[in-house]
């Protein structure tokens, strides 16, 4: 029960709240990376840590709990749990009432957690194959500068991005740019092939 490895910040004015909840999840393997008594300095310091869960007492002042939380969650930052003191149904959100149970909270937070961490491996796989797109947009225009300047076949402009490309220890993308924004440079090496 539990991960040792998830941390949490909790945003409350509650002092019974904030030692119950830190000592169930601090006793589950979790550790305290903060805490905050405003939702400006909850914000504030949800940016600066990056904790695994972002746990907020829904009386939280000053301001729109709902809107503190999906700026967590839009922007990436945690994980969200809110808990429940004043028994107003959050929707979109996971939410626990206060008061609630050990097991219950362990369980939950370590749900949260864990969504939070596949969304996070899809959003870096996800940007991770956008450069890869983006690299290849820029490779192919490169290669049809080459082809259309130089009157090269497709297959000896891929040849000479990538034997440049190596002889300058860059990335071929990197190669290509050069190639995109300065393609003189390149007409006598060209012209000696």
């Amino acid at each position: 029960m539990g991960n040792n490895h998830f941390d949490y910040c909790i945003g409350t004015t509650d002092a019974i709240l904030k030692r119950e909840v830190t000592t169930v999840l601090n006793r589950a393997g979790y550790y305290s990376s903060g805490e905050a008594k405003s939702i400006p300095l909850f914000l504030r310091l949800i940016r600066t840590v990056q904790p695994w869960l972002a746990l907020i007492d829904t009386n939280l002042p000053p301001g729109n709990i709902l809107e503190l939380a999906d700026i967590i969650e839009s922007d990436g930052l945690a994980g969200v749990l809110l808990i429940n003191t004043t028994e107003t149904k959050m929707n979109n959100f996971v939410q626990l009432n206060w008061p609630v149970d050990e097991a219950v909270l362990v369980a939950v937070a370590d749900a949260v957690c864990s969504e939070f961490a596949r969304k996070k491996r899809m959003h870096e796989k996800i940007a991770s194959l956008q450069q890869k797109l983006n690299e290849r947009k820029i490779i192919e225009k490169a290669k049809n500068k080459l082809i259309n300047n130089y009157s090269l076949t497709e297959e000896e402009a891929f040849r000479f991005l990538q034997t440049k490309s190596m002889d300058r220890r860059i990335s071929m993308s990197e190669m290509a740019n050069l190639v995109i924004n300065s393609p003189d440079s390149f007409s006598s090496l060209l012209q000696r092939r």
